[in-house]
């Protein structure tokens, strides 16, 4: 828990902090992992925090929340954009590279037809894992996706963050993702049995998150 520090929402499980990330990392302890999809400055409409700044700007900004997350934990997941791939390998020289392939092809305008997602992972999995992950509907499949969004114009398919955790924690381990948005790294947290806090500078997606938490473990596969 943050010291200092009034949750947004608090269960047994999981805490939610409706701030601004650099605010609340100093003040958390020690966590298991560092699960979450930063935004990628791709101008995306997040209705508080600003998704078109200058590059230098952007990549000063990410620097610093990494090296907050890195004091807390040697374990993390970034869902990382390929656009940005050079700068986020900067963040994790170390990291390996796991692949998302599309499961399904989006309308081909010409040019390169996206066939996959990126994770850069730290850690060692809890058990032997392929680097390539199949089976996993991606948001830009269109009619394939049928996941629920929440609104969220950068939302995660909930089974990269579900899949992730679960590899690199264990049972009553804590999960913590610096851009939790609608909760969905938490919401597969709590339903792996693993304890969570997420922080969110945006009100309404705090909202959400929270009446997701409160649901029914419905969501694992």
């Amino acid at each position: 828990m943050a010291e200092g520090m009034k949750p947004y929402y608090q269960d047994e499980s999981v805490t939610i902090y409706n701030a601004d990330c650099r605010d609340v990392l100093p003040t958390l302890g020690k966590v298991d992992a560092v699960v979450t999809d930063p935004p990628y400055n791709a101008g995306k409409d997040y209705e508080v925090a600003n998704d078109d700044l200058p590059e230098g700007e952007y990549h000063a900004l990410m620097e610093s929340i990494v090296r907050g997350c890195k004091q807390l934990s040697d374990t993390h997941a970034w869902v990382s954009p390929r656009y940005q791939m050079l700068f986020w390998l900067g963040q994790f020289p170390d990291a390996h590279l796991v692949v998302v392939e599309r499961g399904a092809s989006g309308v081909n305008r010409g040019g390169w037809a996206d066939q996959f997602e990126t994770v850069l992972v730290t850690g060692k999995p809890n058990r032997t894992m392929s680097d390539l992950w199949k089976g996993i509907r991606l948001k830009a499949e269109g009619y394939f996706f049928r996941e629920e969004t929440f609104g969220h114009p950068g939302y995660t398919p909930y089974p990269i963050l579900a899949k992730s955790i679960a590899l690199l924690t264990d049972i009553n381990e804590t999960v913590l993702d610096p851009f939790s948005g609608t909760g969905t790294a938490l919401r597969a947290a709590k339903d792996l049995n693993r304890k969570a806090i997420g922080i969110e500078i945006n009100e309404r997606y705090c909202e959400i998150a929270a009446n997701r938490m409160s649901q029914l473990a419905m969501e694992l596969n």
